[in-house]
């Protein structure tokens, strides 16, 4: 056994629309636990989520959330300006800091957060001046969102400069990262295939009820999923819809949607704990195809409907993919009127499950990499 025990690592984790990165981040973070201990530095709204161990130390960050109409940033409390914000977090991060450190663990960064760069090399610089040049990794998702030549190339800079290794939320025989990143070969030797971050496969499974499980995601996006699913329960009166709202979603937005239901067969929820057991209840599955939700549902096999987020092409190219393989039938917008996702579902609910396995072990070999090379095998 590799012995590393007493090894400390930075984890840096910035979310901004939902809370998949986070989600990501937590359960490599529990593997590494189980290792080294680990201090959390968590930017985005903050969820209620985190890990009780005694090797675990968390920060959250004064929260900068994006704008996706002005391409900025804003307060969700309204009470501080920017520039006071960024203040407030580096001063946060100074005093937080709790070295010396052996490693750094950075999400998404440079591929992305790059709006954060500031904030993430100024704690790069932090950590070198206390620890020395330790290594500093990536974990990034298979799919990015299309870059210009030219940031691509800064990208890539970046990794060179700065990343020792790049781990790939991803199996390769589904999705390389190349397909959507082209600079790939340029830094092939510091990339690292790890299988997708799953959740830890069920120890029993209970039956499957006439249940259509529609779930929004842990951002605000996504209504008229909601809404055309309220649609299709009004055709279906044998099935029970159950819809999850994202974290985010207001009392006000929560009351407009219940007034849209027209029938008994719907619930309507901000929030649904046991998530997993639902999912495996469930005879369907609706989401917006976000990385993390794909994964809880492949791991409890219920089939599965995606619309993938319209903001960008990122969740749409995944979901492709992936039902390329059979796990999943993708949603445009067209199939939310309720009349062809009422024939959407049924066709779901009639297709055998496909027998394929995909690498979902991400989080344990994320961190069985980095205990390796913290122990000088690798």
């Amino acid at each position: 056994m590799l012995e590393v025990d007493n090894k400390k690592i930075l984890y840096y984790c910035q979310s901004l629309v939902g809370v998949g990165h986070l989600a990501c981040s937590l359960r490599i973070i529990s593997e590494l636990l189980q290792h080294a201990r680990v201090d959390l530095i968590q930017g985005g709204l903050d969820t209620g989520t985190t890990l009780e161990h005694p090797g675990f130390r968390s920060l959250i960050l004064p929260t900068l959330l994006h704008d996706t109409e002005s391409g900025g940033f804003f307060d969700p409390d309204d009470q501080r300006g920017i520039d006071e914000i960024w203040g407030a977090r580096s001063e946060a991060i100074t005093s937080f800091l709790g070295g010396p450190y052996d490693a750094i663990v950075v999400e998404f960064y440079p591929f992305g957060r790059r709006r954060f760069k500031r904030e993430i090399q100024d704690l790069f610089r932090m950590v070198r001046e206390s620890s020395g040049p330790v290594p500093i990794f990536t974990s990034v998702r298979e799919v990015l969102v299309p870059r210009a030549p030219e940031k691509e190339r800064r990208m890539v800079d970046t990794v060179k400069k700065h990343i020792h290794t790049v781990f790939i939320r991803g199996d390769a025989q589904i999705i390389r990262f190349d397909e959507t990143f082209s600079l790939a070969h340029e830094i092939a030797d510091r990339l690292c295939y790890t299988g997708y971050i799953s959740p830890p496969p069920p120890q029993f499974r209970p039956a499957r009820k006439k249940q259509i499980l529609v779930s929004q995601g842990g951002g605000n996006v996504g209504r008229e999923l909601l809404e055309g699913a309220i649609g299709a329960a009004a055709l279906m009166p044998d099935y029970f819809f159950m819809l999850a709202t994202g974290s985010r979603t207001t009392q006000a937005e929560l009351d407009a949607l219940r007034a849209t239901v027209r029938s008994s067969n719907v619930e309507i929820t901000p929030f649904l704990p046991d998530f997993q057991r639902h999912l495996m209840e469930s005879a369907v599955s609706i989401s917006m195809g976000g990385d993390n939700t794909l994964l809880e549902v492949i791991t409890a096999r219920t089939p599965a409907l995606a619309y993938p987020y319209q903001g960008n092409s990122e969740q749409g190219f995944r979901i492709k993919k992936f039902a390329e393989t059979g796990l999943l039938h993708a949603l445009d917008g067209a199939d939310l009127a309720p009349e062809l996702l009422k024939a959407r579902i049924e066709l779901a609910l009639d297709t055998p499950y496909p027998a394929r396995n995909i690498a979902v072990n991400g989080a344990f070999v994320t961190s069985e990499k980095i205990r390796c090379i913290l122990a000088g095998a690798a």
